[in-house]
């Protein structure tokens, strides 16, 4: 796996430094300054380390895969910008969240701005760039879709799994489709290879958000960046809350009632005594499987980067 780290690892540094050295203007500073406090976090650029991987397959212009990662990570990044005004968020990767450190005005704006110079990005590839943009906008429409299903779901008392998994789909894996079905419209892939490509993406979107329900409760703070047990107190439809719900919703209400951010361990152990963590942890991993069976009958062996990349993902600590 030391080949595939060292290729992981370069892919990031490559990354992050043409994010941090992409030209934006100095002014309006209302604007800018925003744009450039949300694009100065790191995270863990797992979306351009899979466009990358990608495109490899394909034999891609590496600058050209530059293009696509840093589309799809400006347009993550404007996604969270309203995620978290819409969900009042405080905190995202230990530090004060746009809306926070500015105002939602400037925020708001800033995640318009960020969309637009992603678009823009995008446009400029030498290949296909129609294609590809029209997928693109189609990703960012499923995931406003996602989005506004979440909140839906807020007013809801009851809301079946199911339902969940096809929100999260949207939402999450939308975007995690795109990272490998963009290469593959460049490279001039078939319509039917491109969109079971996203699909795969979609399955893993799915494992992804089902391990951040379980990291949410059962993590480490510093992390996953945020505070533990904050969509307790939002009262997030998780899957983790929808299948305690299911089990006993008396216990699970009491519980979530009392919950002031302090008293996580009481929530830990109904978790775990009732099975309700085991349950999501095989349906986490119902939903890894499922991606890497539909990867191989797409030509990326246990060998593949692609392939192993997910397994490094899927072994995140719960």
């Amino acid at each position: 796996m030391s080949d595939l780290s060292q290729l992981i690892d370069f892919i990031r540094k490559e990354f992050n430094h043409s994010l941090k050295s992409f030209p934006l203007p100095g002014s309006p500073k209302y604007l800018y300054n925003p744009i450039k406090y949300s694009l100065e976090s790191k995270g863990k650029r797992y979306r351009p380390i899979i466009v990358h991987l990608a495109g490899r397959s394909f034999k891609s212009d590496p600058d050209e895969l530059m293009k696509i990662s840093l589309g799809i990570e400006l347009l993550h990044n404007f996604t969270l910008i309203h995620d978290d005004i819409m969900d009042s968020d405080d905190i995202r990767r230990n530090v004060p969240t746009l809306h926070k450190k500015f105002d939602v005005p400037s925020a708001i704006l800033a995640g318009d701005g960020i969309f637009t110079i992603s678009q823009l990005i995008l446009i400029s590839l030498e290949h296909n760039s129609t294609k590809l943009l029209q997928k693109y906008n189609e990703v960012v429409l499923e995931i406003c879709e996602g989005q506004a299903l979440d909140k839906e779901f807020e007013d809801q008392a009851e809301i079946e799994l199911d339902a969940y998994i096809d929100m999260v789909k949207k939402k999450t894996g939308a975007l995690l489709g795109a990272c490998l079905c963009l290469p593959a419209i460049m490279h001039g892939e078939s319509s039917e290879k491109v969109e079971k490509l996203y699909n795969v993406g979609k399955c893993l979107g799915v494992a992804f958000q089902l391990q951040d329900d379980i990291l949410e409760i059962f993590g480490d703070e510093k992390v996953i960046g945020k505070s533990l047990g904050s969509d307790i107190i939002a009262n997030k439809k998780t899957a983790i809350a929808l299948i305690a719900n299911k089990i006993n919703s008396d216990e699970w209400n009491n519980l979530i009632s009392e919950f002031d951010g302090n008293n996580l361990e009481k929530i830990r152990n109904f978790l775990s005594d009732n099975g309700i963590n085991s349950e999501v942890k095989n349906l986490t991993n119902t939903y890894f499987q499922s991606s890497y069976e539909s990867l191989l009958k797409l030509g990326f062996n246990q060998d593949s980067e692609v392939y192993r990349f997910f397994k490094i993902i899927q072994g995140r600590h719960f």
